[in-house]
Order: C-alpha cells, then sequence, then structure tokens
C-alpha cells in the first residue's frame, strides 16, 4: 500500500527536514479539503454578502479605512520587502 511506502521512506529523511515534510504535506492536504468543499458547494464560494458590502462602502465613504489589512505600517512593510529582495 502506497502509505506504508511513504511511511517507510521517511526514515531516509532527516530528522531537521520532517517539519518542512509535514507542513508540505499537511497544507497540501488542506488544499484538498478546500478544492473539495467547493466543488461540494460552488455557489457559496462566488456568494456575496451584500450586508458587509454595503457596511464596507458605508466605511470607505466615510474615509475609515481599518480592517482592510493587517499591516499597519504599509510604507515601513513596502521598505522591509525592498530589503528582502535587495
Amino acid at each position: 500500500m502506497i502509505q506504508d511506502d511513504i511511511i517507510n521512506e521517511l526514515q531516509y529523511i532527516p530528522e531537521a527536514k520532517l517539519i518542512e515534510l509535514y507542513d508540505l504535506i499537511h497544507y497540501f492536504r488542506l488544499g484538498l479539503d478546500n478544492e473539495a468543499a467547493m466543488q461540494a458547494f460552488p455557489e457559496k464560494h462566488f456568494a456575496i454578502d451584500e450586508t458587509m458590502c454595503l457596511n464596507t462602502l458605508e466605511k470607505i465613504t466615510q474615509g475609515d479605512f481599518s480592517n482592510f489589512s493587517e499591516i499597519d505600517d504599509v510604507d515601513a512593510h513596502i521598505e522591509n520587502l525592498r530589503n528582502e529582495i535587495n
């Protein structure tokens, strides 16, 4: 069985690399779960919450842009990205 083959191969992977392998497998599985859920309920994937849209437009109209990003300081974030690239 393929699962047994995979488990057998694990013994040849260095301990330090097992975390990376676990992350790969874990997020791959989560992607499969998400893909299956989208196929089971495709209409929910594209459903629009009218109330949330209206509330968001109202906040924008009032100049309230809070909660639109998890980035607190956009300029500092951009500078950090530039530093990572260089």
